[in-house]
């Protein structure tokens, strides 16, 4: 995603992830990875159960999904799969928003 990230704001948009790991693992994680984009923490999980995104196979984790949302809080684009391998190329994500 880092790769695709300055493409993401040349279009006018933000990427932000949302984990299910703790604020200390997202840290760590972000430096590891040197994201230079927002990683969020949702360790309760309250973001990730309501967009249905936990994992089926493991409850702890949350599974890939994808959004594209609009300004007023719509949803326009959006790519899940059903286990956590399941990545999406991150050019597929800008194609989705330069199509919108």
């Amino acid at each position: 995603m880092q790769k695709i990230y300055g493409a993401i704001q040349a279009e006018g948009a933000e990427l932000i992830a949302i984990s299910s790991d703790t604020q200390a693992q997202v840290k760590r994680t972000t430096e590891r990875i040197k994201a230079d984009f927002p990683v969020l923490s949702d360790a309760e999980r309250k973001t990730i159960s309501a967009y249905n995104a936990t994992d089926a196979f493991n409850r702890n984790i949350a599974r890939p999904q994808y959004h594209i949302i609009d300004e007023n809080g719509i949803v326009q684009w959006k790519f899940v799969d059903v286990r956590l391998a399941g990545r999406l190329d991150p050019a597929k994500i800008l194609e989705a928003l330069k199509a919108l």
